[in-house]
Protein backbone atom coordinates (compact mmCIF):
# COMPACT_ATOMS: atom_id res chain seq x y z
CA UNK A 1 0.00 0.00 0.00
CA UNK A 2 1.25 3.21 -0.99
CA UNK A 3 1.67 6.22 1.75
CA UNK A 4 -0.91 8.05 0.04
CA UNK A 5 -3.39 5.03 0.97
CA UNK A 6 -2.21 4.43 4.31
CA UNK A 7 -2.83 8.32 4.85
CA UNK A 8 -6.84 8.48 2.99
CA UNK A 9 -7.16 5.26 5.14
CA UNK A 10 -5.75 6.94 8.39
CA UNK A 11 -8.48 9.46 7.81
CA UNK A 12 -10.82 7.53 6.65
CA UNK A 13 -10.97 6.03 10.77
CA UNK A 14 -10.37 9.11 12.15
CA UNK A 15 -13.35 10.17 10.34
CA UNK A 16 -15.07 7.11 12.20
CA UNK A 17 -13.73 7.55 15.24
CA UNK A 18 -15.03 11.15 14.77
CA UNK A 19 -18.38 10.05 14.24
CA UNK A 20 -18.66 7.56 17.27
CA UNK A 21 -17.67 9.63 19.64
CA UNK A 22 -19.79 12.26 18.39
CA UNK A 23 -22.82 8.86 18.46
CA UNK A 24 -21.86 8.60 21.95
CA UNK A 25 -22.35 12.25 23.38
CA UNK A 26 -25.88 11.89 21.37
CA UNK A 27 -26.25 8.54 24.27
CA UNK A 28 -24.66 10.61 27.24
CA UNK A 29 -26.97 13.39 26.85
CA UNK A 30 -30.07 11.09 26.46
CA UNK A 31 -29.23 9.78 29.82
CA UNK A 32 -28.73 12.89 30.99
CA UNK A 33 -32.38 13.75 30.16
CA UNK A 34 -33.51 10.68 32.18
CA UNK A 35 -31.35 11.22 34.99
CA UNK A 36 -33.04 15.31 34.54
CA UNK A 37 -36.69 13.85 34.79
CA UNK A 38 -35.30 11.66 37.97
CA UNK A 39 -33.91 14.48 39.78
CA UNK A 40 -37.16 16.90 38.72
CA UNK A 41 -39.32 14.24 40.25
CA UNK A 42 -37.34 13.87 43.69
CA UNK A 43 -36.62 17.59 43.57
CA UNK A 44 -33.02 16.70 43.20
CA UNK A 45 -30.31 19.32 42.59
CA UNK A 46 -28.71 19.30 39.25
CA UNK A 47 -25.36 19.86 40.70
CA UNK A 48 -23.94 16.68 42.18
CA UNK A 49 -20.03 17.50 43.12
CA UNK A 50 -19.33 13.68 44.54
CA UNK A 51 -20.43 12.27 41.29
CA UNK A 52 -18.27 14.68 39.62
CA UNK A 53 -15.27 13.88 41.77
CA UNK A 54 -15.29 10.29 41.02
CA UNK A 55 -15.56 10.54 37.58
CA UNK A 56 -12.98 12.63 37.44
CA UNK A 57 -10.96 10.00 39.47
CA UNK A 58 -12.13 7.67 36.47
CA UNK A 59 -11.28 9.57 34.13
CA UNK A 60 -7.82 10.62 35.15
CA UNK A 61 -7.06 6.81 35.75
CA UNK A 62 -8.38 5.38 32.12
CA UNK A 63 -5.87 8.33 30.65
CA UNK A 64 -3.09 6.78 32.34
CA UNK A 65 -3.81 3.67 30.14
CA UNK A 66 -5.28 4.82 26.90
CA UNK A 67 -2.18 6.85 26.78
CA UNK A 68 -4.84 10.14 26.68
CA UNK A 69 -3.30 13.80 27.92
CA UNK A 70 -4.81 14.36 31.31
CA UNK A 71 -5.59 17.98 30.52
CA UNK A 72 -7.07 17.47 27.21
CA UNK A 73 -9.07 14.18 28.81
CA UNK A 74 -9.94 17.00 31.64
CA UNK A 75 -11.15 19.73 29.74
CA UNK A 76 -13.36 17.47 27.71
CA UNK A 77 -15.14 15.76 30.77
CA UNK A 78 -15.95 19.91 31.74
CA UNK A 79 -17.23 20.34 28.61
CA UNK A 80 -19.53 16.77 29.02
CA UNK A 81 -20.79 17.72 32.46
CA UNK A 82 -21.40 21.45 31.26
CA UNK A 83 -23.40 20.15 28.17
CA UNK A 84 -24.97 16.89 30.75
CA UNK A 85 -26.11 20.10 33.77
CA UNK A 86 -27.62 22.21 31.12
CA UNK A 87 -29.86 19.74 29.88
CA UNK A 88 -30.88 18.51 33.06
CA UNK A 89 -31.65 21.86 33.39
CA UNK A 90 -33.84 22.03 30.77
CA UNK A 91 -36.01 18.78 31.37
CA UNK A 92 -36.19 19.85 34.91
CA UNK A 93 -37.89 23.25 33.55
CA UNK A 94 -40.07 21.38 31.53
CA UNK A 95 -38.18 21.32 28.48
CA UNK A 96 -37.50 17.54 27.81
CA UNK A 97 -36.96 17.10 24.15
CA UNK A 98 -33.78 19.87 24.09
CA UNK A 99 -31.58 18.71 21.94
Amino acid sequence: MSGKDDLERLRNDVSKATIQIIKLCGERFSLARKIGEIKAQRRMPVEDSKTEANLKQEVLQKCRSYGVDTKFALDLLDLLLDESKRVQRNVMEGGKNDR
